[in-house]
């Protein structure tokens, strides 16, 4: 067999380019260039197709040029004819099953059927003709590779196939964690899991072209603050194919320190098809949930239950030419909930959270000719949350006062162009949109009370801080193109973004004036905490004053890669990515430039056979920074960091002078200038290398090994100049604030107290991977996972006290090298931990390190009509760290007391890490015909054994600063019992 290496290969994944601001000269010409060309647009981050390509030969192994190569699907038929040297290529096929016929005058015909095309996968076919009369043919029943040897990307993809015949959840974001490498991240939630060792906050989610991320957070879908993902992205009824890509991604590939899915809905085709589908997964089939009792009070899950019905219908608008899919998907999701027993709500008895969803779809396809095609997309997820206890922490007030409401969701569009111009000339180009909003309305509007002095704190008055209303809308554009020249494959492409997100920050109340005169921006939260002189001292703590920001984001990128077939085994992908960001706040901006991003990926065929890959890839990626900075650092207003009162009326101010909570100084405020950009500042970036080698083992059975490094050399961070110590003694009024890159002696210091010191994040995985498609009954996903990530600095989400705020962490608030904190802080002002532990004494295992991590999913066709399915996954415990409370913002979970995963001491014994939690889930559908279509009955069991042992322990040793919290070391998180889905379907 001729090797794949010498048939052209080009249409590599598309992915979004970033933009540049005005200055950038030449980028700036193109972009402008480009978008009088098309009007205001989304990028594509991925491809949304595969391709065909292969070499005819005849039985003297000579090339045959001319010969007819069509591939047939539901959609119709492509038709290409071989090149000089016998070599075609067929590209943008909707992901699918094709039927290939090969023809040449003088030759006999050949014909292959269910070549299965996946997504961003070029098959490669290759045919010999045998001499004989036009009307022969000859069947070929051996199947193509399913090793894809154009590519050294790591991760994998499922089709809505294997979905269906598998227990996994009905949301976008339960497929991402069948990929290898793949675990959860803690408080980001599921909905953003941690990808090789990144953060949940650093992914790429791309429906049909359009970056459905969030553009504040960077979350999946719609993301607050205070919930985590909103909306569903897009629902499992809608999709076709799943790609996660873990690792190894070309230079067309754009910005993603975690992971990138790429998801394509389901298109129409020749013939009318349609569903009509309902699931429920009831509170009556659930196990019940383990109770946690805390001193300092907690609500408790007791039921959770979800239900979805809908209809889809997809069919030609004319045959061959033009298909549509439209979809609509009602779900509702409710958590029930109760009061501890003593506490005033525990009256109401058991109290429902209930989110409602509405998400819809929408997709025409045009073939404009055999070499032009569009497609159109329409999706979204608007929902809303009824009102409620959107949180535990409302069942804690003494009455209803903390229930809200929530509105949310997203609205997405997107226009994509593949065209073929010459046999050796691709040309791609997209246009989309993405617009979400969500906000909150709390049921009373009055100050938030909060009595720390007694055994639990104690609230009153209304919720506090709420999410109040935030919208964006993402506007982006891209156009690639590939030549063909002799053996390279050359791509390139140029991309631009134009983000927006406003906020209005809110908490319950009446705005309030302080003592010099500030107003805050609305109202305040109030903290009432023990004092030795005076037993109470109220206090309001991070308040702010500008309560509507403002953001906007321009982000540019082009890129140009070479892919060289060097010979019948061996090709070098070779590449390189500029990439501009511009962040811009309502008073101050901040361009981050000079991104060079090179990568470079070789494949080689050890056995010449177009079935084994030995692969290696190393490349820099800039991470891409969402609003979130420009909206807080460059919004100007500045926050009340804490101002003291004898009165919880606010009326009676302390002094700065009088001894209360151990400090003199008692109205601290930050300054109402933006941020200070570092002139050096750069953006965080990764670099990256990926060794690997894969095989088909058996038809349709792939195996792999590969080895993946991760670090992290820059950090982008906000960076506190003024040591904590410094606040207390009233020397603090030099602090600035910056944005900048910390490092070892930089940036100077407040009174050269303390010093910054170099941030650390280091990734290594070995993933042993499996993967069968569906042939002789069965089909199967599996990985094993050894990894270890380590360091000092988690990413754009820090879990040690939740806060999902990329680039502006509480990691460098304040110097981390500061022997003063110890020395000084802890005897005299009453500090916990040593904030040294921030840094390098204090590393080691960071929060989404798990050493081990099994997957295996897999389904067997017992009779034709019944299908069975399991899934089984197991995963190492999270590290253990203490963590004191920050003594000048009072956030609990800052300032850790001992390095990382040195362990704690919890109700089950010292321990550094939590227990391994694992689950076995099973699925059965049957189908059978039922008027000219089939009913199937599907039934899952959600982890089979009822494993439920803890996930988490509270590691917080005080809930404020020199408050103790009675619940260190407590459990606070069970896994989830087990729980059972039943459903119906009908397709016609």
């Amino acid at each position: 067999m001729r090797s794949i290496l010498t048939v052209w290969r080009g249409c590599p994944r598309g992915t979004q380019f970033q933009s540049r601001s005005p200055a950038a000269g030449g980028l700036s010409f193109i972009v402008g260039l480009l978008l009088m060309i098309v009007p205001a647009v989304v990028v594509a981050q991925h491809v949304t197709t595969g391709s065909l390509a292969g070499q005819i030969i005849d039985e003297s192994s000579n090339p045959l040029p001319g010969a007819t190569v069509i591939a047939t699907s539901n959609q119709g038929a492509r038709t290409t004819q071989t090149d000089s040297k016998g070599r075609f290529l067929i590209p943008h096929l909707t992901p699918g099953t094709y039927a290939v016929q090969v023809s040449l005058e003088g030759y006999r015909n050949i014909e292959q059927n269910r070549v299965i095309v996946s997504l961003d996968h070029r098959v490669e076919l290759h045919f010999t003709l045998p001499q004989g009369t036009f009307e022969e043919s000859i069947e070929v029943v051996a199947t193509a590779s399913v090793v894809d040897f154009a590519t050294v990307s790591t991760g994998s993809g499922v089709d809505s196939t294997f979905l269906a015949q598998i227990p996994v959840g009905r949301q976008l974001s339960d497929a991402l964690y069948l990929a290898p490498g793949v675990s959860g991240s803690g408080g980001a939630g599921h909905a953003n899991p941690s990808i090789s060792g990144a953060s949940g906050l650093e992914n790429q989610y791309v429906v049909d072209g359009v970056n459905i991320g969030d553009p504040r957070f960077g979350g999946l879908g719609v993301f607050s603050s205070s919930y985590g993902s909103l909306g569903t992205g897009v629902t499992y009824e809608f999709i076709e194919t799943v790609q996660v890509r873990t690792g190894g991604a070309e230079a067309e590939n754009a910005h993603s320190t975690g992971g990138m899915a790429n998801v394509i809905t389901k298109s129409g085709s020749n013939q009318f098809h349609g569903t009509g589908f309902a699931y429920a997964s009831p509170g009556s089939l659930e196990s019940d949930h383990r109770m946690i009792t805390l001193a300092a009070g907690n609500a408790n899950i007791t039921q959770e239950q979800s239900s979805d019905l809908g209809v889809s219908l997809g069919g030609p608008i004319a045959s061959d030419k033009a298909f549509f899919f439209v979809a609509v998907n009602y779900q509702t999701q409710t958590t029930t909930m109760i009061a501890p027993e003593g506490y005033p709500l525990a009256s109401l008895g058991e109290v429902d959270r209930e989110r409602r969803y509405m998400s819809y779809a929408g997709k025409a396809t045009f073939n404009l000719s055999g070499s032009h095609r569009l497609d159109l997309s329409l999706f979204g997820d608007p929902g809303k949350g009824l009102e409620g206890p959107q949180s535990g922490e409302a069942l804690l007030y003494p009455n209803t006062a903390a229930f809200s409401s929530l509105n949310f969701g997203g609205h997405y569009q997107s226009l994509r162009y593949h065209g073929v111009l010459t046999d050796k000339w691709l040309l791609e180009a997209s246009t989309a949109r993405a617009a979400h909003d969500y906000s909150e309305e709390p049921s009373v509007d009055e100050w938030q009370l909060i009595d720390y002095t007694g055994q639990a704190p104690e609230y009153s008055g209304g919720m506090g801080r709420y999410d109040g209303d935030h919208e964006g809308d993402n506007l982006q554009f891209q156009l690639k193109s590939t030549n063909v020249v002799g053996r390279h494959d050359i791509r390139y492409g140029v991309s631009y973004e134009d983000v927006t997100w406003d906020s209005r920050f809110a908490s319950t109340g009446p705005t309030h004036t302080l003592r010099d005169g500030v107003q805050t921006g609305s109202g305040v939260r109030i903290s009432g905490l023990p004092d030795p002189n005076f037993g109470t001292v109220y206090r309001i703590s991070r308040a702010g004053i500008t309560p509507v920001r403002t953001s906007r984001q321009k982000y540019a990128a082009v890129f140009a890669q070479d892919k060289f077939f060097i010979n019948s085994r061996l090709t070098i992908s070779a590449g390189l990515r500029y990439e501009q960001q511009e962040l811009i706040g309502a008073a101050n901006s901040v361009t981050f430039d000079d991104n060079w991003a090179p990568r470079l990926g070789i494949t080689w065929d050890p056995s010449g056979s177009g079935r084994t890959k030995v692969f290696a890839s190393y490349g820099l990626y800039f991470a891409r920074i969402p609003n979130d900075l420009a909206l807080l650092a460059f919004g100007g207003g500045g926050r009340v960091i804490w101002a003291d009162y004898f009165d919880p009326g606010l009326t009676e101010p302390i002094p700065d002078g009088v001894e209360a909570l151990g400090t003199r100084v008692h109205l601290v405020t930050s300054t109402g200038r933006p941020a200070i950009v570092a002139p050096d500042a750069k953006t965080t970036y990764i670099q990256e290398g990926v060794v690997g080698f894969e095989f088909e083992a058996l038809p349709q059975l792939s195996l792999g090994i590969q080895f993946l490094y991760r670090d992290m050399p820059r950090v982008l961070e906000d960076l506190g100049t003024a040591a904590a110590v410094l606040y207390f003694t009233g020397d603090s009024a030099d602090a600035e604030r910056f944005i900048g890159n910390p490092r070892e002696g930089s940036p100077s210091t407040v009174l050269d107290v303390g010093a910054f010191e170099d941030p650390v994040h280091e990734y290594q995985s070995l993933e042993l991977t499996a993967h069968k498609r569906f042939s002789g009954r069965w089909s199967l996903i599996g990985s094993y996972r050894y990894s270890k990530l380590e360091g000092t600095y988690e990413g754009f989400y820090r879990n040690d006290n939740l806060q999902p705020n990329p680039a502006i962490s509480s990691m460098f608030d304040y110097p981390t090298n500061d022997p003063s904190y110890t020395e000084i802080g802890v005897p005299v002002y009453g500090f916990r931990g040593d904030i040294r532990y921030l840094g390098e004494l204090g590393a080691g295992p960071l929060p989404n390190d798990r050493p081990h991590q099994l997957k295996l999913w897999g389904s067997y066709n017992v009779t034709g009509a019944l299908n069975l399915g399991a899934g089984l996954w197991a995963s190492s415990g999270r590290p253990l760290t203490p963590f004191a409370a920050d003594p000048v913002l009072g956030r609990a979970g800052d300032i850790p007391e001992a390095p990382r995963g040195s362990g704690i001491e919890t109700e089950d014994g010292f321990m550094k890490r939590t227990p391994s939690d694992w689950s076995f889930d099973i699925h059965a559908d049957y189908q059978f015909p039922l008027g000219g279509g089939q009913l199937v009955l599907v039934v899952d069991v959600f982890n089979l054994f009822n494993s439920q042992d803890p996930i988490n322990y509270d590691q917080n040793t005080e809930i404020r600063p020199q408050i103790d919290n009675p619940d260190y070391g407590q459990r606070i998180l069970y896994q989830s019992p087990r729980s059972v889905r039943l459903g119906v379907r009908f397709d016609f």
